[in-house]
């Protein structure tokens, strides 16, 4: 696979910044998983040295939001020491060690509703990239 070395801005399509590195490259090899397969083909499809810019639809990026990534969990579901409030992440492990990473939605009485869809889901955006490196 091939291996790259990339600068990068990430952002909703009305501007606000979602992920860069500017500061520092990111290093990665395609299908390693430090970049959704969406923005990897934005990378393939870039010239060396040229900064260009890549502006994704939805369905382009990381699709809709789906209704049934919205979970209504137990409060007893949370640890105790977890803080409960909207819009907090929160992170549960599988019995076999897979993380899910969701954003709480609502709270109403013991019902949470935590929100397991991509951060980025239902949102056009807009990726920068200029490649440094491609081997």
């Amino acid at each position: 696979m091939a291996k790259y070395k990339i600068l990068y801005k990430l952002s909703h399509a009305n501007g606000a910044l979602v992920d860069e590195s500017w500061d520092e490259p990111l290093e990665f090899e395609l299908g390693d998983g430090q970049l959704d397969s969406c923005l990897e083909s934005c990378v393939i499809d870039a010239q060396v040295g040229k900064l260009q810019t890549f502006l994704l639809s939805t369905s382009e990026a990381f699709g809709s939001e789906l209704e049934e990534a919205f979970q209504i969990m137990k409060r007893s579901d949370f640890p105790l020491t977890m803080p409960i409030e909207l819009d907090a992440v929160v992170e549960f492990k599988t019995p076999i060690g897979d993380s899910y990473v969701g954003c709480i939605d609502k709270i109403e009485g013991d019902g949470i509703t935590v929100n397991f869809n991509h951060s980025l889901a239902g949102s056009d955006v807009s990726f920068q990239v200029k490649i440094l490196q491609k081997q």
